[in-house]
């Protein structure tokens, strides 16, 4: 994993996941990302954990609720999706975090590096953004 700290947007996958949204202009990668992880019945592995935290960050963009580390340029251009964050949008997006925080091997790779308290922390305000 391409990670430089525990925060959604400090790793590879959601940066290129992000930046490919916006340069697509796709706003239905959100859901499908959303979607595909709900959907998932297996151990959530990494790269899925990445993008799904990035699309759910996406929805509480659309909020006007960004993280601190949402990539500027990207945010900027969150209107070219063409996509609204209905309330079921940003309940499915709950319902991913929490599956994510659940257990997944993201979640095991914070544990193990000991920086799981930070990242749980992480995902505990993007719940409430989302709310």
């Amino acid at each position: 994993m391409g990670a430089w700290g525990t925060r959604n947007f400090e790793n590879e996958g959601s940066q290129d996941w992000i930046f490919d949204l916006i340069d697509n202009k796709d706003g239905g990668l959100v859901t499908d990302t959303l979607i595909r992880i709900m959907n998932n019945i297996e151990t959530l592995e990494i790269p899925d954990c990445e993008e799904a935290l990035a699309a759910a960050e996406t929805v509480a963009a659309l909020v006007s609720r960004p993280s601190e580390d949402f990539p500027e340029d990207p945010l900027e251009k969150l209107d070219v999706l063409n996509l609204i964050a209905t309330r079921a949008l940003r309940n499915q997006a709950i319902a991913v975090v929490n599956k994510i925080v659940a257990g997944s091997e993201m979640k095991n790779f914070w544990e193990e590096s000991g920086q799981g308290p930070a990242w749980a922390a992480v995902q505990a305000d993007l719940v409430k953004r989302l709310e």
